[in-house]
């Protein structure tokens, strides 16, 4: 069995005199609203190059709130969705990077008792719904449980991490089969040439029951279940083997220790025994709460929490962590960053271990409050261009402005620098990032949307 790593834990939480919750880091505080009622299991939210929040539920319906009106729309109905065991059903979602040009998004759910496949559409814009369905991976065996999965698109290659489906721990070790495994794909399904071992998928193996999916610092990062002891935090590295069923945790027993070492066995970031059930996680890097700034924000089901893990400044350890919300809106999973700074749950207390509450379920914002009166009066006299960008972007000069930070739309930080009147974004992918202007004190000012062609 593998050991917890102990580390500072905090938990900070207060109501404002209204009776809206509020999260007290110290010299941030937090808002929290209930933006969404009335959900059925919320599993999955992608934030798109469209600019609206994404989201899958668990018996097939593909919905999409815009972040800033929090107006929800039913998108799309998957009919052949197979409900069953525990919470078994639509899963995952991913959006093509440049969503506006390409408007394709992938899920992965279960079709029948025994089988899954991840599902390529085309979105069509005028008339608000999902076209031409593709299968780009079929007949992936799934169970009553640990089918994963999360999703994330990195260039032009798809990464998707698969659970040993319950009843069958030892596939997890076995390289005939794709289950216990992060895989890797290109776009249209097919194997990349450059994957670990010529013609399969598999990138990663040893896996139980991975919940949670996201990248940054040049690191894929993953959640993970264990049995009561040792859940997992990972880095994903290709070729690598995680454990399951014979490692939980760290390698520290005689027999782990061996099998570790003839296996290529990559150690967690993190554990904690006994269990907690680490769902959906992604990366915080903002300077809008500047507290959270580089952290993995984990949503937790069982313990019915927010974890912050902070980073060291490569992301390859975790140096704290602290933990929110416990109770406050019960089994959460999934947590989604906006390029602004916001953070997006979804609870999960309509699943088949949940205790539902008349507007279950929900989802929940939590923004700083501060950032939008805390802009300077003379901030909206800054120019940005030219917008869109092919290799340069201009901003005017401006005693207000100290540092620059530019973030993808998937909320990870691309570019942070000193003030210059130019920048070059040239290596910087086709898409759409938001700008944030800050003073001396890192304190964002203004914000401005660049487009790169």
């Amino acid at each position: 069995m593998g050991k917890s790593t102990t580390l500072l834990t905090l938990t900070l939480f207060l109501f404002s005199a209204v009776g809206r919750p509020q999260i007290d880091l110290g010299n941030t505080v937090l808002q929290n609203t209930i933006v969404a009622t009335g959900l059925n299991v919320p599993w999955d939210m992608a934030y798109g190059a469209d600019g609206w929040i994404w989201f899958t539920e668990l018996a097939g319906n593909i919905k999409r709130m815009h972040p800033d009106t929090y107006q929800v729309e039913q998108v799309f109905t998957i009919s052949d969705v197979a409900l069953f065991g525990f919470s078994v059903g639509l899963h995952s979602i991913v959006l093509h990077p440049d969503f506006n040009n390409t408007p394709l998004l992938y899920v992965h759910y279960a079709y029948t008792n025994t089988a899954s496949k991840i599902v390529r559409y085309e979105y069509d814009a005028v008339g608000n719904t999902l076209v031409n369905p593709t299968i780009i991976l079929g007949n992936i065996p799934a169970g009553v449980s640990h089918n994963g999965s999360r999703m994330v698109i990195l260039g032009d290659k798809l990464f998707i991490c698969l659970g040993d489906t319950y009843g069958t721990p030892a596939v997890a070790q076995n390289t005939a089969s794709i289950n216990g495994k992060v895989l890797r794909m290109n776009l249209d399904g097919s194997v990349p040439d450059d994957n670990p071992t010529p013609g399969s998928y598999i990138w990663s193996m040893g896996h139980r029951n991975p919940q949670g999916l996201c990248y940054g610092n040049g690191m894929l990062y993953s959640s993970e279940h264990g049995t009561a002891n040792n859940d997992e935090i990972n880095i994903i590295e290709m070729g690598r083997n995680y454990g399951w069923p014979t490692v939980e945790g760290v390698c520290n027993t005689a027999a782990e220790i061996t099998f570790c070492n003839e296996n290529n066995v990559r150690e967690p970031i993190k554990t904690w025994s006994p269990s907690i059930a680490p769902a959906g996680i992604d990366l915080y890097q903002n300077p809008a709460i500047p507290e959270w700034d580089n952290s993995l924000l984990v949503a937790v089901l069982k313990n019915k929490q927010l974890i912050q893990l902070k980073l060291s400044d490569d992301g390859s350890q975790i140096t704290q962590q602290n933990i929110y919300l416990t109770n406050t809106y019960g089994r959460l999973r999934d947590v989604s960053v906006t390029p602004d700074g916001r953070v997006f749950l979804c609870t999960s207390n309509k699943d088949y271990a949940g205790t539902p509450v008349a507007a279950d379920d929900r989802i929940i914002e939590l923004k700083n409050n501060a950032l939008a009166s805390g802009n300077h009066s003379d901030a909206g006299k800054i120019s940005v261009y030219t917008i869109p960008a092919r290799d340069w972007i201009y901003i005017d000069p401006s005693p207000l402005v100290a540092r620059i930070v530019i973030v993808g739309i998937d909320g990870k930080r691309i570019y942070s620098g000193l003030y210059a009147q130019r920048i070059d974004v040239s290596g910087f992918a086709a898409g759409v990032y938001a700008m944030q202007l800050l003073d001396s004190d890192k304190n964002i000012i203004a914000r401005r949307k660049i487009v790169i062609r």
